[in-house]
């Protein structure tokens, strides 16, 4: 009997998720205070550097942009920023 008879079936995979920035921070404490932020309210959340010049002896410094699930960039927009107003979704770079 063939080997590929007894495999298991695959099962499907989640559809990948699509991060958005929702958050800039200055330097790595405040990026990791605004994740804390939002993971406390269940919010999954990374951050990156945002790019620029890397300078080895200041590891911490440097800007950072969070990132969170764009099915969740509204609520944790408001999270970070409840005075400031929402934009519309074509405008914020949502999915239509």
């Amino acid at each position: 009997m063939p080997r590929w008879l007894h495999r298991r079936a695959r099962e499907p995979r989640p559809p990948p998720v699509q991060w958005r920035p929702v958050a800039w921070a200055r330097h790595q404490p405040e990026a990791e205070m605004l994740a804390g932020i939002l993971r406390d309210n269940g919010i999954p959340v990374f951050f990156r550097r945002a790019g620029g010049v890397d300078v080895p002896d200041y590891l911490a410094g440097g800007a950072r942009v969070l990132l969170v699930p764009a099915d969740r960039l509204l609520e944790a927009h408001a999270l970070l920023d409840p005075q400031e107003p929402i934009p519309p979704a074509e405008e914020a770079g949502g999915a239509p």
